[in-house]
């Protein structure tokens, strides 16, 4: 499997802002066969940001969300069967979403559940707090689509990467309840500590954040590790 890069945008870049990182993307980026890049963008211009990147090779793109319901009446939902032709994973569980709309364990299992039999592949986020929670919440089908994501509470508050041996004793709490996935990690990864994180033949990729809101400091991102 490649090692994934997964770049969360969340609600920070605009629409104008959009096309600009894209075509800077375009431009000046080139990806390793290695490493798979998933841009994380808004409902909004996820249509128009396909258009542009659907022929990069190596780039991906990720919902941030997607409803825990089918197509039907659920005003302001975006249901996960609408988005398969343009994504091709979704992330589901993040901490923000728990928190400012308090997503519980059943709604992000529904949304495991709808990614999966819309044939888009869930990117679930995990900390200590939710590992046996949502373990429970699934099923075995579920389970063989999930990719986990490994994000600490107190490495997403600071914004600081914990060091190897936390990262490497959190990714192995993650693997006993989700045995046989691959694990992300996430929260404070950047261009100093990426590289040696991405070595860790357990780690299946990273998650980052800030350091994706600027393409150009995304793209030197990416040409260092």
């Amino acid at each position: 499997m490649k090692k994934l890069i997964v770049a969360n945008w969340k609600a920070n870049i605009s629409v104008d802002q959009a096309e600009e990182w894209v075509h800077t993307l375009r431009e000046h980026c080139h990806f390793r066969e290695t490493r798979e890049t998933i841009l994380a963008v808004p409902f909004l211009y996820m249509e128009r940001i396909c258009s542009r990147v659907n022929s990069l090779p190596g780039i991906a793109l990720a919902a941030q969300g997607v409803s825990p319901y089918p197509p039907g009446s659920y005003t302001g939902a975006t249901p996960a069967s609408w988005l398969r032709s343009m994504v091709s994973y979704a992330l589901v569980g993040h901490r923000e979403r728990r928190k400012y709309f308090h997503e519980t364990v059943q709604d992000v299992a529904a949304q495991v559940r709808e990614c999966v039999a819309a044939g888009i592949q869930p990117i679930l986020c995990l900390d200590d707090d939710t590992l046996v929670g949502m373990r429970a919440a699934l099923d075995s089908e579920e389970l063989e689509e999930v990719i986990c994501a490994y994000t600490p509470e107190s490495a997403m508050a600071l914004e600081t990467a914990h060091d190897i041996e936390s990262i490497k004793a959190g990714i192995a709490r993650v693997r006993g309840h989700f045995p046989n996935r691959p694990v992300l990690y996430g929260g404070g990864v950047n261009d100093e500590n990426a590289e040696e994180i991405l070595a860790l033949p357990e780690v299946s990729g990273v998650m980052v954040g800030r350091v994706c809101l600027d393409a150009e400091k995304f793209i030197r991102f990416c040409g260092i590790i």
